[in-house]
This record gives structure tokens, C-alpha cells and sequence, in this order.
């Protein structure tokens, strides 16, 4: 796995870096002086190397040095920042000499002087945002299919961890850690729980380590089914068997709180195994209700259901399925706010905070962790539920 998932992330970018250094080298009114241009290349080449060998290291550099961990991100950020600005500015001069607009100002004869700062302020606040310890959010959630019962019953809730080049099994630890002192009955991981395989050990270890009374539950994200799914289903078995955590792909199991039995759906995600490319819409809806087919035939409609999916399309099948509570995650919430306003609207009718459909709730958590070391008004979070009976 972290051949193909986290490399992955390194060619681009690679990419982004490129790009941005073909603007400041070719583009005669963005091109830096001669010893700026050397020093940046030299820079672009050691940052971009140092990250690429990495790979392929036993130990994972990043999660030993916090320090090139930042210098990465940042450099990183910033490139890919100046492509999309300094493309901007290229897009907008050109549409103004279209309509024959004489670019007299400063700005359009020397934009670094204001790009640069512009995409290093950028940076810095993206990277220091999702470098951040997260959030620990707490709901007081009201259900109308509760049994009095469950009344007060906590749930905590890990999703889209990531643990990889930006995100180490250590800070999954120290969530995990944060979380038991909300003192849980549940504990309940939504998926993307890691894309470094060398980390799998102890991301596991991590995960152990949750004193919730009912357990640790599980779910898979498309990142654990783009490569490596053996060793992780192995890992999950391994726990499963000591007790420790339990992985449902379309299945359901019973728990018992306070000698009142209740139902937990989890569900796969809708993607081949070994495979990035995302299913068309129909394949995916036909994925999605076969795991929802399989995942709810034995379930006992009487009892309360609490459904798990990684992906938060899911919910209208689980409302459909009578589930009085369904925990998502996956979007990210789009991770920056102009993305979960724009195009992370078109990604998912469900992008992050709380829905209903009829007596069915759900929250989509914007996760702990990132694919990408970037969040801009979209912190990252871990999450408790209290439950209550509505009244």
C-alpha cells in the first residue's frame, strides 16, 4: 500500500511543483531572477526528492520528524497555490488584452510581488489548520426510535484518519486517547484509517487501546480498498479475534447496553478492490443497495439500528431500512471552505454536519486526518453522540 496510495500523492506533487516552476521559468512577467530561479529548482528537486525516497524507506521520515513534515506540506501548499493563482492571473490578463485593455498597473507587470505573499499566506494558515490537533465535538442527539433504555448511551465516533506522510499512528493514539476520556460505551472508525502500511501495526495498536465497554466497530473507506485490502482484512481478523475491534463489510451485529440488545449495520464502499477509479452513478447505486440487501436481511426491525458507512450516500437506503442513526464520513467536508461551497456541492448531496429523512438522522464527520495536508475553515475533528429518547 504505500507504493500505490501514498506515492500516489507524491506525483502530484510533483505535478503542482512543476507546473508552478514552468510559470516562474517561462512566463517572462512571472520568471524570478536568475540566482532566485537556481535557488528555487534546487529547493523544488531536494524537497520533492527527499519526500519521494521516503517511500521507500523501512521507517516512514515523515512521522519521525515533524520538522520535514511541515516543510513538505508547506512547500507543497505553496506551489500548489501559486499554479492556481498565477493560472488565474494568466486567464484574467489575457481576457483583459482580449477586450484591448491596457494593463498599466504594477501588478500585471510584476504579479509575484503580490502572488507570492498571497500563496505563502495560504499555506501557512492551510497547513497549520490541518496540522492541528482536532477538534473534539460532543452532540446531545434526539431520536424518536430510541428505547428508553439507551437513553444516555455515548458513541464516539473516528473517521477519515489517514494515517500516513501527514497524519502518524501517534496522533491517532492520542485521539483515541482524548476520546476514552469522554468515557464512550462505543467507539465506532467510518473508514480511511490509514494509507501507510508501515504504519498498520500501530495504527491497529492505536485503535486497541479505545476502553469503550461495547468495543471498537469498523468500517471500510475507498482508501483501504485502493491497495494492500489483504493485509488490512488480516489485521481486522487478528483483532477481531482478540477481542479487541470488529470489522463489518455488509453485515450486522448485536450489542447489548444496560441488558437491551440493539443492532449495528456497517457497509462496504462502493468500489472495486484494488482499483481507483470510481464507479459510474448506476454502478454505484447498484453497489450500494446490494450491501444494503445483504447488510439489513437479518436485521430484526423491532430493535434500534445504528448503521455505519463510510460513504454518506448511503443514508437514503438506511432510512429506507428503518435506521434510526447512520455515522458517515468521507467528504472531508470539502477541506477548504471555497471547495465545500463549490464543487464539493456536486461531489455529495451529504457534505458534512447533520441530515434527516423521515425518523433517520446522520453525521457526516469532516474526519481527523487528510490525503492531502491542507484544511482552510474546515478543521479536522473527533466526535461523541450522547443519545436521547425524543420526547
Amino acid at each position: 500500500m504505500t507504493i500505490s496510495t501514498t506515492l500516489w500523492f507524491v506525483y502530484r506533487g510533483m505535478i503542482y511543483c512543476g507546473i508552478a516552476g514552468l510559470l516562474l521559468t517561462a512566463i517572462p512577467h512571472m520568471r524570478l531572477h536568475k540566482r532566485a530561479l537556481q535557488c528555487y529548482w534546487l529547493t523544488n528537486l531536494l524537497i520533492m526528492g527527499v519526500w519521494y525516497v521516503s517511500q521507500f524507506s523501512t521507517q516512514n521520515w515523515l512521522v519521525t520528524s515533524a520538522p520535514l513534515r511541515w516543510i513538505i506540506a508547506l512547500w507543497l501548499n505553496a506551489n500548489m497555490a501559486y499554479v492556481a493563482t498565477g493560472m488565474g492571473f494568466l486567464v484574467i490578463s489575457m481576457l483583459l488584452r482580449l477586450f484591448r485593455r491596457k494593463l498599466r498597473s504594477l501588478f500585471w507587470r510584476k504579479p509575484n510581488a503580490w502572488l507570492i505573499p498571497f500563496v505563502s499566506i495560504l499555506s501557512v494558515s492551510g497547513v497549520y489548520e490541518a496540522m492541528s490537533p482536532p477538534q473534539l465535538r460532543h452532540f446531545d442527539v434526539y431520536l424518536e426510535q430510541l428505547p428508553p433504555a439507551l437513553e444516555g448511551m455515548k458513541i464516539a465516533q473516528i473517521t477519515d484518519s489517514h494515517v500516513g506522510d501527514f497524519v502518524s499512528s501517534a496522533e491517532l493514539a492520542s485521539a483515541v486517547s482524548r476520546l476514552n476520556a469522554e468515557k464512550p460505551d462505543l467507539l465506532v472508525v467510518t473508514g480511511d484509517l490509514l494509507d501507510d502500511e508501515r504504519q498498520l501495526a500501530s495504527a491497529f495498536a492505536a485503535l486497541a487501546s479505545a476502553n469503550a465497554p461495547l468495543g471498537v466497530v469498523a468500517v471500510l473507506g475507498n482508501h483501504e480498498k485502493y491497495q494492500g485490502l489483504p493485509a488490512i482484512l488480516q489485521q481486522y481478523k487478528n483483532a477481531e479475534t482478540s477481542g479487541q475491534i470488529r470489522l463489518l463489510v455488509d453485515e450486522k451485529m448485536n450489542l447489548s447496553y444496560r441488558g437491551t440488545e440493539f443492532q449495528i449495520v456497517g457497509v462496504d464502499y462502493p468500489i472495486l478492490p484494488d482499483s481507483r477509479r470510481k464507479l459510474a452513478e448506476t454502478a454505484k447505486l447498484e453497489y450500494l443497495q446490494s450491501s444494503a440487501k445483504k447488510a439489513f436481511s437479518d436485521v430484526t426491525r423491532e430493535q434500534w439500528i445504528l448503521s455505519l458507512t463510510h460513504h454518506p450516500d448511503f443514508f437514503d437506503l438506511a432510512a429506507a431500512n428503518q435506521t434510526s442513526l447512520s455515522l458517515a464520513g468521507h467528504t472531508h467536508g470539502g477541506q477548504a471552505l471555497p471547495l465545500g461551497y463549490t464543487v464539493g456541492r456536486l461531489w455529495s448531496d451529504y457534505l458534512k454536519g447533520w441530515f434527516q429523512r423521515q425518523q433517520s438522522q446522520m453525521y457526516v464527520s469532516v474526519g481527523m486526518g487528510h490525503i492531502w495536508p491542507y484544511r482552510l475553515g474546515v478543521p479536522t475533528e473527533i466526535v461523541t453522540f450522547t443519545l436521547h429518547t425524543k420526547k
